[in-house]
């Protein structure tokens, strides 16, 4: 049974319709991926679903007492509050109940009898609400869900006001994670989550007993999360089964069934008028040809989009000119460093890219991704090292914040300053190309959103014809269409690229070789480390290292090689409660206790999974176990201790 059914569902906004008969269902536990251009209503859809907008026309069904938990694209919260406050501001009934309880707690002392009793059936009732509610796992949730977007314990005091934009969308993902709902409903959840955000995610999500629609460009996610993709087009939507690469093969099978059957169609009418037209005047064939010619006109009469084609939704469409190569070795890079205060981002980092060779460069938020490209442009100094750009080659450079355009400038006037060997016209046609029409092309550049300005640099780059392009998170503010049309405009290009992203689609698409900033070998975060990796798939390939490092590390810490152990005699003066760990080795405690620890890891881990916290027998019994455990540990720890003495 659904949970919440869309109905013929019609919106407009003044003359411009968004919805016309859309209807969807959306079912318990289900993770629908949902994609469309910019500007298709996809946002809109949240809302109705969310009843912050009623429809023209059609009517929306959601199950009673749903919880539905939201993240728009642009959360807000009160700029006094800390990071804390505004977590425990996404449990405010267990916080309520947990206050209850002490409340009932403190009067019990000054009761007896009868009230008393009745008081402790109070009491007994609100400590069972607060267990079903996950009030004794909650600040653990709080925790765990700030760690994994990046929120260390030196941020959970900040003040709201003194985060940036990325860190107040982070902290929205977050508060809505924490709450008790049924259905989640995430517009851009990836915006501003490095991989390892993303990642941890990916894995709320597939936990998640609820059902969730993700808005995203994350291709990547898209793959790894949703069972099935709404695509919101021509104002209405389509439910495509499976991932996202399932439907995008969906898709195009389906797109060339239509062209095939649009040629048969044409094929068909021109036939029959052609028939028509031969025989209308010939004796013996006129009444026939009449026939015809009223079934076909009856045809196209009742179904006037006989003849109609899919349209294709409209897109940005280029392509970048050959590179005219002066130097087969593009950029040089030797014992680079650098250091800011005590953090370094780069130790001695050595390597060389050659012409038609396509960097990737990925890693956590803050940890050198834009320094590096700063270094290679000469934008900032290295501590040590050296690290260069070949002298005679054009460089085409995409900014994430926009710097590489003019505020003041019109579109046109931007573009005629990269050619101004073009006419008007001629600018104005290749603008077109980047979806700037008739009067977009006047508008100041200021004034544009962060997608045109993306669109007006990459049309920039187009013009400039350069030898080698450096891109800084160029899927930014495009939708998926406008990426993969960049994709295959790079895939294509026959010039260097350096390029920083998070989108690890498009990083397998368009890199052949991959540096990793700021990751240890295992994956986790670390200022300095890099790594690099040579592949067809590289971020793929990457992911497929890590999971064979951790395997090997897992397997490595429980057979470590040890040299033959040599029994120790029990010691006279060994603790009545350690003398049964006497039969075993130094080395063999050693194996024990790494073991005891990693399943003390597993276990606390388990605190953050849904099923655990929001079953309170789960819950207790997985507390016995890491009690338990602790315990043990600690007495191993005891008797190695005493060996060493």
């Amino acid at each position: 049974m659904a949970i919440v059914t869309l109905q013929d569902i019609c919106v407009s906004f003044g003359s411009d319709s968004v919805f016309q008969d859309l209807s969807l269902r959306l079912h318990p536990g289900e993770k629908v991926g949902m994609v469309g251009p910019n500007g298709s209503g996809k946002t809109t859809l949240l809302h109705l679903v969310l009843g912050l907008l009623n429809p023209d026309i059609g009517h929306i069904v959601r199950q009673k007492g749903l919880r539905i938990g939201y993240l728009s694209q642009e959360p807000t919260f009160d700029p006094n509050k800390s990071v804390m406050e505004v977590m425990h501001a996404g449990v405010e009934s267990i916080l309520s109940l947990q206050n209850r309880i002490h409340e009932a707690a403190n009067g019990l002392e000054r009761l007896t009898g009868t009230e008393l009793q009745k008081k402790m059936q109070e009491y007994d009732r609100l400590c069972r609400e607060f267990e079903v509610a996950g009030g004794y796992a909650y600040e653990a949730r709080i925790k765990t869900t700030l760690a994994g977007l990046g929120f260390g314990e030196n941020l959970h005091q900040e003040k709201v006001q003194s985060l940036s934009g990325g860190q107040l969308s982070r902290l929205g993902l977050a508060q809505v994670l924490m709450l008790e709902t049924d259905l989640l409903l995430l517009d851009e959840p990836t915006n501003h989550l490095d991989l390892n955000g993303t990642e941890w995610l990916e894995r709320y999500l597939r936990n998640y007993d609820g059902a969730a629609v993700v808005v995203s460009h994350d291709r990547y996610l898209l793959d790894r999360v949703a069972c099935k993709i709404v695509e919101i087009a021509s104002q209405k939507a389509t439910v495509w089964k499976g991932n996202y690469s399932t439907y995008v093969t969906s898709r195009q099978t389906i797109r060339l069934q239509q062209q095939r059957e649009h040629v048969r169609r044409v094929e068909f009418v021109e036939r029959t008028r052609d028939f028509i037209a031969r025989n209308k005047q010939q004796e013996g064939m006129r009444k026939t040809a009449r026939g015809r010619a009223t079934r076909l006109e009856k045809l196209l009469k009742t179904n006037p989009d006989f003849l109609e084609i899919a349209m294709e939704k409209k897109t940005i469409s280029f392509r970048f000119d050959n590179a005219r190569t002066r130097s087969d070795l593009v950029l040089r890079c030797e014992n680079l460093g650098k250091s800011f205060g005590n953090l370094t981002l780069f130790d001695r980092l050595t390597l060389d890219l050659l012409a038609g060779e396509r960097l990737g460069i990925t890693g956590p938020n803050g940890t050198g991704k834009s320094t590096f490209i700063k270094l290679a442009l000469g934008q900032i100094e290295p501590s040590q090292g050296m690290i260069r750009i070949g002298p005679t080659l054009s460089v085409g450079y995409l900014d994430q914040q926009g710097a590489t355009l003019n505020a003041s400038r019109t579109v046109l006037e931007e573009v005629s300053s990269i050619r101004g060997d073009l006419t008007q016209e001629q600018l104005r046609a290749r603008l077109g190309a980047f979806k700037f029409t008739e009067e977009d092309v006047f508008k100041i550049t200021g004034d544009l959103s962060g997608g045109q300005q993306n669109r007006l640099m990459l049309c920039k780059l187009v013009l400039g014809r350069p030898d080698i392009l450096v891109l800084d998170e160029p899927t930014n503010h495009l939708d998926i269409d406008s990426r993969e049309v960049l994709e295959q405009a790079l895939v294509e290009y026959q010039g260097t690229i350096i390029l920083v992203s998070h989108d690890r689609f498009f990083l397998d698409r368009v890199a052949d070789r991959l540096l990793v900033i700021g990751m240890d070998s295992l994956g986790q975060i670390c200022p300095g480390k890099t790594e690099f990796i040579i592949a067809e798939r590289p971020y793929t390939r990457y992911t497929e290292l890590l999971l064979e490092r951790k395997g090997t590390s897992e397997k490595a810490s429980r057979q470590i090689s040890k040299p033959q152990s040599v029994k120790v005699e029990p010691q006279r003066s060994t603790p009545s409660e350690l003398r049964h760990l006497n039969k075993y080795s130094t080395e063999q405690l050693e194996e024990m206790i790494i073991d005891l620890e990693e399943h003390i890891a597993e276990i606390r881990e388990d605190f953050g999974q849904e099923r655990i916290y929001k079953n309170p027998e789960l819950l207790d019994e997985l507390q016995k176990r890491f009690d338990l455990k602790n315990n043990d540990l600690k007495i191993l720890y005891q008797a190695y201790d005493l060996r060493e003495k």
